[in-house]
Formats: C-alpha cells, structure tokens, sequence
C-alpha cells in the first residue's frame, strides 16, 4: 500500500501533535482528532465511556455496530509507560517488572540528584537568606520545578516514540475504514483504552450480544519486523500465500501483530527491541497484509 496523501495526513498528525496519549487531556486531544477524521468517512461513529472516576474516565471509540457486527477489528491507542529492555507481547508480568523497574531507577536517580543539589547549595551559600529576595525566588522556583518533575517520574513517563506502538495500528484502522466507507453491517472497529497495560478496554467492548463476532486484535503492524497471527479465523491459505507465521490458539481472539521471535526456557517469546520501537518509518508492506488479512 502506497501512502496517499490523506495517509501522510493522518502520520504527519498522529506522530506530532498526538502522539502522547496517557493523561485524560492528551486522550481527549486525540480523541476529538480521531472522531473528526472518522466522520468525515463514517457516520456510524461513537464514543463509550466505562471505569468512570471523579477526575477521569477511559474511553472507546466505535465505527459500526459493535453488536451486531460478524467481525470486529480493533487495536489499542493510549501510550505505554516508558521500561527498560524490549517490549515483550503477551508476557503482562514480564513488561510490568521492566517499567516498574524503569520508574524506580529513575525515581532514585532524580532523588539522588536533589540531595546532592540542596548539599551543594547548604554548602557554597553564603550568609542567611533573605525571605524577599531573588535569590529565593529562584530557589522556590528550582524546588517547584523539581518537585513537579519528581511526581511526574514516580508515575511513570510516557514514551513519546509511539509510532510503531501503536499508532501504526490505529493508521491501519483508519486506512481500513477509508477502504469501507459504506456502512457495512458485518464489520465493526474499536480503537480502545488502557490496552497498553492491561485488557480493560477490551472487556468493555466485548458483550453477551458479540460472543460469536470475529475478533481481530492489531498490535504494532507497522514494525519492522514480521507479521504474525495467532487464532483460528483467518484463511490458512491466504497466511501461506503471503508467507505469515501463524499459530492457532483457543483464545477468541485473533492477534495480528509484527515482532521478532526468540526462544526462552523452550517457549517461544515475541519481542520488539528499543530501536525496532523507536523507529519513524512505517512497514507499510505489512500494513498492507493486514488490510488483506481482515478484508
């Protein structure tokens, strides 16, 4: 598939201007982009909300009926947590000890920098502190600044390089929808929340009414690295004519994703590195497989 210019419009804007997705500001941001560039193509577009809190609520994004649909494709749109190491899929554990690991280190280094500073400044400072001054000024100024960052960090940073995950897969949505822009009862698309960490916004869209719908679940399509099925609803034949590693499973769910595979106690492990995640360029040879794959 070659980016048209609607494309290069939705990558341009989606790894600029919203490419953060973690605080309910920077989602709702997104949010209202996506909904906008979805109804100039659809009209069948609307937003849920579920695990509604006092400051924040997590959101879904349908295109179609989600209940009566035969076939749902859906990916994930917040922002990871940044961690150490590659990005492990379907290995919660393993990813959750690597960002806790990341937020603690951190944590330790910005706490260790502010000891050393405050013994700096108690040491080389001289005479007592004026109250008004602009030397103190700056001092609250510094310690504010500090304190906000502290905050921040124990909470965990967002990692800005979000691309390949995941917005290659919300551009391989959207590129679907503009490729069916008549209303087709018997496919649906969900963009959904908290997919990042946890299956959350997916138990949301899932219903007594959709039990028997197909569920294709994208994750990173637009590495570079190759493209993998795990599930049961996708034609064997059409996976071996274009050369895609597939495994069935006993899961519902049909994962279509890119990762490399590795070996690990006599399991097989898919893993995307650190330069794999941190790259700009979209596979759009895989992007394209996938198209075909949920056609």
């Amino acid at each position: 598939m070659q980016q048209n210019e609607k494309f290069k419009d939705w990558l341009f804007r989606y790894q600029s201007f919203y490419r953060v997705r973690r605080t309910d500001k920077s989602k709702r941001r997104f949010l209202s982009a996506l909904v906008a560039d979805i109804s100039e193509m659809r009209e069948d577009v609307q937003v849920i909300e579920y695990n509604r809190h006092e400051k924040y609520a997590s959101r879904n994004v349908y295109v179609g009926d989600i209940e009566k649909a035969d076939q749902i494709i859906c990916t994930y749109y917040d922002t990871p947590i940044q961690h150490f190491g590659p990005y492990v899929l379907f290995d919660r554990k393993e990813q959750e000890k690597r960002t806790t690991s990341f937020i603690v280190a951190t944590s330790v280094l910005l706490l260790l920098a502010g000891i050393a500073g405050t013994l700096l400044y108690m040491r080389y400072a001289s005479g007592t502190a004026d109250l008004i001054s602009v030397r103190t000024a700056l001092i609250a100024l510094a310690y504010g600044v500090y304190f906000y960052l502290f905050g921040k960090i124990t909470k965990g940073l967002p990692d800005r390089r979000t691309v390949v995950r995941n917005t290659s897969s919300v551009l391989a949505l959207l590129a679907m929808i503009n490729d069916t822009k008549v209303k087709d009862e018997k496919t649906a698309f969900a963009f959904v929340d908290e997919g990042s960490f946890g299956e959350s916004g997916l138990e949301a869209m899932l219903t007594p009414k959709n039990k028997k719908a197909k569920i294709f679940y994208l994750d990173c399509v637009g590495a570079d690295a190759p493209l993998h099925v795990i599930g049961n609803d996708i034609s064997k034949a059409k996976l071996s004519e274009m050369s895609i590693d597939h495994q069935s499973s006993d899961e519902k769910i049909n994962y279509i994703f890119s990762a490399k595979i590795s070996e690990k106690e006599q399991k097989t492990q898919f893993h995307l590195d650190k330069s794999d995640l941190n790259k700009k360029n979209l596979n759009m040879e895989n992007i394209t497989k996938v198209m075909e794959l949920c056609r």
